[in-house]
């Protein structure tokens, strides 16, 4: 088992969820330029991927994050597309959220 260390500091933004909904049920998120308050800080890691887009590791108690919520670094912010709790059984401190985002904005080759 390969384990990742934090090297950096990242705070979340979480978006409200669920979305509130229009009168015919759908989903409405909120304006492109909200910005929520931070959730919190915590130790983490990203690596960029050869695909482009980005792998973190993020400590558990920023759970639960959805797509759409921002993690940033404070160099850089990322999007998350996909986020997963990963928890280690027997191993409480090994536990951390999985997430796949993209660079805001991306970087042009």
């Amino acid at each position: 088992m390969a384990v990742v260390l934090p090297d950096r500091e990242l705070t979340v933004y979480v978006l409200a969820h669920p979305w509130g909904r229009d009168a015919h049920g759908t989903p409405v998120p909120p304006p492109p330029d909200a910005r929520p308050a931070p959730r919190g800080t915590w130790p983490g890691a990203a690596n960029e991927q050869s695909d482009g887009s980005w792998t973190l590791r993020v400590d558990p108690a920023a759970w639960p994050m959805e797509p759409g919520d921002t993690i940033g670094d404070g160099h850089r912010t990322w999007t998350v597309v996909t986020a997963l709790l990963r928890k280690v059984p027997g191993f409480g401190a090994a536990d951390y959220v999985a997430v796949v985002a993209t660079l805001n904005p991306p970087e042009v080759p």
